[in-house]
């Protein structure tokens, strides 16, 4: 247990500290968001790159994991993107509240407490989890809020804008490129 409090108490005293800096007017009106588009933008899509570049195929290959916790995760996901939909919220509002629900932080969280409680074996499952939220539910999910945000209403031009948002966005495409790297055998 102490081994499990001493990954994650910092994270969570960070996040005590943000909020303390926060209601003292320590950070600007700005700081989450740019913080966000830090984590978004460069540490999340660094990690992942990292973790699936120097994973094998055999290492994240174990199907039953990957159906259990990508049915999960998806479950999480689709129930509560019908349910806010239902309720009369838009799409976008929709999507994200389905990611925030099928959102596991596997990343930030999980691969260093595998790394640190299972050693090397506790990568496996760590990475395999991460590239489901990050390459399924995060896909998805901003599949559908480009979806949702569109204007266009020509199926073909919209999918199109769509793809060029999704092609952008690094957390879609820093696994995959970390993939390719691997694949390469460069090291």
């Amino acid at each position: 247990m102490h081994t499990i409090f001493v990954i994650v108490a910092p994270i969570f005293a960070l996040i005590l500290v943000g909020y303390l800096c926060r209601k003292t007017n320590k950070l600007g009106d700005k700081a989450a968001a740019e913080i966000n588009k830090m984590v978004v933008w460069l540490c999340l899509p660094a990690l992942l790159f990292k973790v699936t570049a120097t994973a094998t195929w055999s290492e994240i290959w174990h199907p039953g994991f990957i159906a259990a916790f990508g049915t999960g995760a998806l479950a999480m996901f689709v129930v509560t993107l019908l349910w806010r939909l239902n309720s009369g919220h838009g799409l976008v509002a929709s999507s994200i509240d389905g990611l925030s629900a099928g959102y596991a932080n596997t990343g930030y969280i999980g691969i260093p407490l595998c790394l640190l409680l299972f050693g090397q074996a506790g990568l496996q499952p760590a990475l395999i989890s991460s590239l489901i939220v990050v390459c399924l539910v995060f896909a998805i999910s901003l599949t559908l809020i480009e979806v949702g945000l569109q204007e266009e209403r020509h199926i073909g031009r919209a999918v199109v804008v769509v793809g060029k948002a999704l092609a952008k966005n690094p957390l879609v495409i820093s696994p995959l490129v970390g993939a390719g790297w691997a694949m390469s055998g460069l090291g």
